[in-house]
């Protein structure tokens, strides 16, 4: 089947603007042509792609599929011309960022320092959230690399490399008037004592906990936090011990006033890079991961 796209790239602008009459003022085309446009489109496909609602248009469920296509097609298109920008291959670009709410701040600073320094890269672009979250919109072509403390799930349902850039034992931290007796009798001193931990069933949760058990020590769970920096805070003030990396121990005791009651023997918090699966391999993807390891 023959498609014309530039009816598709009309239907494209139109589903990401939501109406013909936006999508118009972009395309500098007038409405009645992209209606018309958008029209030879379904008869070429035999089923509609909108449904119109007051004066807007919704996706039918074959139009949001086709949508999908377009995306992915029309993203990979910007990426070969943005090939083209410098004959040297030195086109400066926008790179957009993932990053898991559960990730120190100070170490995500460290990690893109490099990106900002690099003279391919225009403006970096930085966007917090859930890693499912952030995967998603990177399935979606609205992300370069997402930064995250979970290894892959294999049950993904598109293709994305994950490299472990980092790694690092785990401590317990606590407000800076805590009794030094919690120091010199730990790990015991956490008997009874409220803690707070990551999210449920996440890996490192299931390492102190199970740290915890060959301990013999009870704990009361305060709550579980998936916020690096809430998690920080309400240990700050006092709501309970939390865990954090000995890589930012110096960051930690200074910028919240916690010192480090005590290590974990044998549990570690890694730190990943997603890069997409992309058909034009980015050498910043592959450059980035080889400083963010080095930095770590």
């Amino acid at each position: 089947m023959n498609i014309n796209f530039n009816h598709l790239y009309y239907f494209w602008q139109v589903s990401n603007e939501g109406s013909i009459a936006a999508a118009s003022k972009i395309l500098h085309l007038t409405p009645q042509t992209i209606s018309a446009q958008l029209s030879s489109l379904e008869q070429r496909l035999g089923k509609p792609l909108f449904i119109r609602e007051g004066r807007g248009l919704r996706l039918t469920d074959f139009g949001i599929l086709t949508k999908q296509y377009a995306d992915d097609m029309f993203s990979i298109a910007k990426e070969w011309l943005e090939t083209t920008q410098d004959e040297f291959g030195n086109a400066h670009r926008t790179l957009k960022v993932g990053i898991s709410d559960a990730i120190p701040k100070s170490l995500v600073s460290k990690w893109l320092a490099p990106l900002i320094e690099n003279d391919k890269v225009a403006n970096l672009h930085c966007i917090d959230g859930q890693q499912a979250e952030l995967l998603a919109q990177m399935a979606t072509h609205k992300l370069d690399i997402v930064l995250a403390d979970k290894p892959l799930d294999s049950q993904l349902p598109f293709k994305v490399f994950c490299h472990e850039i980092g790694k690092s034992q785990i401590g317990f931290y606590g407000s800076s008037d805590a009794p030094e007796m919690l120091k010199s009798h730990y790990p015991a001193s956490l008997q009874d004592k409220a803690i707070l931990l990551p999210a449920k069933h996440s890996p490192v949760t299931n390492a102190i906990q199970y740290w915890l058990q060959e301990q013999d020590i009870d704990v009361k769970v305060a709550g579980h936090v998936d916020d690096s920096a809430l998690m920080k805070s309400l240990g700050q003030q006092g709501f309970g011990f939390f865990p954090a990396p000995l890589s930012i121990k110096r960051e930690l005791e200074r910028h919240y006033d916690v010192v480090l009651i005590g290590t974990m023997e044998n549990v570690y918090q890694s730190y990943y890079a997603f890069t997409p699966d992309r058909l034009i391999k980015d050498s910043i993807f592959s450059e980035f991961v080889r400083l963010a390891k080095n930095i770590s």
